[in-house]
């Protein structure tokens, strides 16, 4: 998928996710974007990932850099997600270096996927995350664990260990507290989500 085409994605998962087309459309994203820093980040975003995979890799830093401050979040340009990446609100939000996520991840303030730290045992590995998955607000996934599709990870909550397909986890550390329909099953938050990029 091109850079274009991720773009319009994201822009798709954070304004208009029922597909509508034409210039309706359009005219909606540009407003959105030019008042939205949660939107602008994820754009500024896709630029310095594509930057750091080129002899530009310093510029992409510095992207990365006004997007936290116009927005709040911090991407770590090396980054790897997928697209329809969605910021509900940017404020707080960090997600590092190899963090990976599939097709529409949706993440709110104040969350942060990233590694633990030192004192650790796998202090330098990052979270991975299935299709469809939800992180609510100042919830901290760190570490090697891998969120399962269509999952969502509750406000507040810490991730300590893998979390499986289609269910809610809530707590500190967190648990299971509710099982979910698989995501397409469920008319109340089945949207299409773009292709996977083949090179994201």
């Amino acid at each position: 998928m091109s850079l274009l085409s991720t773009i319009e994605a994201d822009l798709r998962s954070n304004v208009d996710p029922t597909r509508r087309t034409g210039i309706g459309f359009w005219i909606w994203v540009v407003g959105k974007a030019l008042a939205a820093p949660q939107v602008q980040v994820v754009v500024l975003f896709r630029i310095a990932h594509a930057l750091a995979k080129t002899p530009l890799r310093p510029l992409s830093f510095v992207i990365r850099t006004i997007g936290l401050v116009w927005s709040g979040a911090e991407i770590h340009p090396d980054a790897k997600l997928a697209p329809g990446l969605a910021l509900a609100h940017s404020s707080g939000v960090m997600i590092g270096a190899e963090v990976r996520t599939g097709v529409d991840f949706r993440i709110y303030p104040g969350a942060v996927l990233g590694e633990p730290g030192r004192g650790s045992a796998d202090f330098a590995k990052f979270p991975t995350f299935g299709d469809h998955v939800t992180i609510g607000a100042h919830a901290v996934v760190l570490g090697n664990v891998h969120v399962g599709n269509g999952s969502v990870v509750g406000a507040n909550s810490v991730v300590t260990k893998d979390v499986p397909d289609n269910v809610v986890v809530a707590g500190s550390p967190a648990r299971v507290i509710r099982h979910l329909l698989p995501f397409e099953q469920d008319h109340t938050r089945s949207i299409p989500a773009p292709a996977p990029a083949e090179n994201a």
